[in-house]
């Protein structure tokens, strides 16, 4: 085989292919340059046919990017709706427990601290919602009649609710039946006034003021209740009772400034009540101790439902109706209310034609009310104590 001359070694080497050596000319693999064209050589190596690129360097292998330079994907946050629908599950589990022939008290109050967490769980991620606030509230709510402990908690939550949904009358509603349950009066007028401003067109709103604010002795504020209340309801024959109330209301009214007595008007005072903590995303839970032996009792609220005072009635109100039996003179009525300077008003709503009550005497607990001849008749009448 012929021995590549200078100019042969010279151009291979120019394109990294040869390298002279001592042993060159004894090697048994010799380059044979075939043809150079723009450089492009076709070689011949041992038998093979190759192709060389001037000035062809090697392409780098790319360096494999790992995973840790990119970020960890992040968990989605859950929505608001997940944890409402959670909670919500868990009470109607709770409920349909309830109604089970043999019900496991256990089993309740587990679902229901389920429920009360998801809805706590919405409240600490989501605390601007009125709806986290109002869903744990609810619950509560539901609990009282059982679990009165609850009722302060309740009330919390609901007001909370309220802060954030200033426009909600459900929530209003919720909170003046709440703080009636409690007794509390001033708190009662003040919710439920607000119901009759964000529902104008609801009759059992301004039925339920109209008649807290006679228990009170709010006697004027009585009247225009019901002066709203009357064109909202169609039934004749409601409508004529109401609009009898109000007639009652306006004689005894109408008395008390006939008689130049102070028309100035207080609620009944309410109970001593603990000052209610701000609300806070803490969840108190039902414990088994206060469970097991009285058992739960799960309440579903109803919005229609009537709103009344639970610590007020005939003998503490400031206003009620009574009834002077037939044949029977004299009728005494127990109070709280009363005092030495008290001035209790009176006038017939049903029966006694031509007849005229009057105060017979009045004591520091109790007044008495009569004829002085018997009638054949019952004779219902509503009295008024001011003081």
């Amino acid at each position: 085989m012929p021995q590549l001359n200078p100019d042969q070694i010279k151009q291979l080497q120019s394109l990294g292919i040869y390298t002279p050596t001592k042993n060159t000319t004894n090697s048994n693999h010799k380059f044979l340059p075939l043809l150079s064209i723009s450089g492009l050589t076709l070689l011949s190596f041992g038998g093979l046919i190759l192709f060389k690129q001037k000035n062809n360097f090697a392409t780098p292998i790319p360096t494999p990017i790992s995973s840790q330079n990119f970020p960890n994907p992040t968990q989605t946050p859950k929505s608001i709706q997940h944890y409402l629908l959670a909670s919500q599950q868990f009470f109607s589990q709770a409920l349909q427990q309830q109604q089970q022939d043999h019900p496991s008290q256990p089993k309740i109050a587990s679902l229901l601290n389920q429920s009360i967490l998801e809805a706590t769980q919405a409240i600490k991620n989501f605390p601007q919602d009125y709806r986290s606030w109002q869903q744990r509230a609810s619950i509560y709510q539901a609990l009282i009649d059982s679990q009165p402990q609850f009722i302060n908690q309740a009330i919390s939550d609901f007001s909370k609710a309220f802060q954030l949904n200033p426009q909600s009358a459900s929530i209003a509603k919720n909170l003046a039946s709440l703080f009636a349950k409690k007794g509390d009066a001033t708190n009662t007028l003040r919710y439920l006034s607000k119901t009759t401003v964000l529902e104008p067109t609801k009759a059992q709103n301004f039925y339920d003021l109209a008649k807290i604010q006679q228990q009170t002795g709010l006697l004027s504020q009585a009247i225009q209740t019901y002066q709203q209340l009357i064109p909202l309801v169609s039934d004749p024959q409601q409508k004529t009772q109401l609009v009898s109330q109000k007639k009652s209301l306006e004689k005894l009214v109408a008395q008390a400034k006939q008689s130049n007595s102070t028309t100035s008007q207080k609620p009944s005072p309410h109970l001593d009540l603990p000052s209610l903590s701000p609300a806070t995303d803490d969840s108190p839970l039902l414990q088994a101790t206060n469970t097991s032996d009285t058992g739960l009792i799960i309440a579903s609220p109803r919005q229609d439902k009537k709103i009344s005072l639970d610590n007020i009635n005939q003998s503490n109100a400031l206003s009620g109706q009574s009834t002077l039996p037939a044949n029977q003179t004299t009728i005494t009525i127990q109070n709280s209310q009363l005092k030495t300077s008290s001035q209790v008003y009176l006038t017939i709503t049903k029966g006694g034609k031509n007849q005229s009550l009057q105060l017979i005497s009045k004591s520091a607990d109790s007044f008495v009310v009569g004829l002085n001849t018997p009638y054949p008749q019952n004779i219902e009448f509503k009295w008024w104590i001011v003081n």
